[in-house]
């Protein structure tokens, strides 16, 4: 599955765009008074002004070479500070053969650099922001986690594991939704998670949008 846009709310527009610009090195793709997207390898990031009194935030993961994990954590490292986790500040899961690490942008998004290493996605190359190949995780939070499963299947998407109550993966490895029940503790974090407005595209299947 492959997330070709991926639209989100937040009440710190110009922190954002400062930090993704200047902190990250990211290039602008574009911006209007109200919005800024960034170019994330096959994924286009649009961040919109909130229309409330809101502080949305949400989840989302960035695929990076399978092989670079250690050279993209040095990266992240030089920019931003590391979350951690049972005093480690990167986690590898053995049911998804993949290395992680989390930090936080200005809004309290939880980002993560993901290496999936069942992805044949090797790099030849010195890991820079070019190496930032898309939008491969995306959280959606919802009251009821297998209702919310049960709709994206009728969409055509499947479920990628096992799935509980409060937390459901669907998808494949190059692209994943999240599925967490409001107010679940994302991982790596202090925050609970919350309902906001979010918008994606999806290559042959369509848009879904949420609040």
């Amino acid at each position: 599955m492959i997330f070709e846009e991926v639209r989100l709310s937040t009440a710190r527009l110009e922190d954002m765009k400062h930090f993704y610009i200047h902190r990250l090195g990211l290039g602008l793709f574009e911006e209007t008074e109200d919005t800024f997207t960034l170019q994330i390898g096959l994924t286009k990031m649009i961040f919109m002004q909130s229309e409330t009194d809101q502080h949305p935030f949400y989840h989302f993961a960035w695929l990076i070479p399978t092989n670079r994990f250690q050279e993209a954590k040095a990266w992240a490292a030089a920019r931003v500070r590391l979350s951690w986790h049972e005093e480690q500040d990167q986690t590898y899961s053995t049911n998804w053969d993949s290395h992680s690490l989390y930090f936080e942008d200005p809004a309290g998004n939880i980002l993560e650099l993901i290496a999936h290493h069942t992805v044949h996605n090797e790099s030849d190359r010195p890991f820079s922001e070019k190496d930032l190949l898309q939008v491969c995780e995306v959280g959606l939070v919802t009251e009821d986690v297998r209702s919310a499963v049960q709709e994206l299947e009728q969409m055509g998407l499947k479920r990628w594991g096992e799935i509980s109550d409060t937390f459901a993966p669907v998808g494949d490895a190059n692209g994943l939704f999240i599925v967490v029940k409001k107010e679940r503790i994302w991982f790596f974090s202090e925050q609970k998670s919350n309902i906001y407005p979010i918008e994606v595209s999806i290559r042959d299947v369509g848009k879904l949008r949420i609040g």
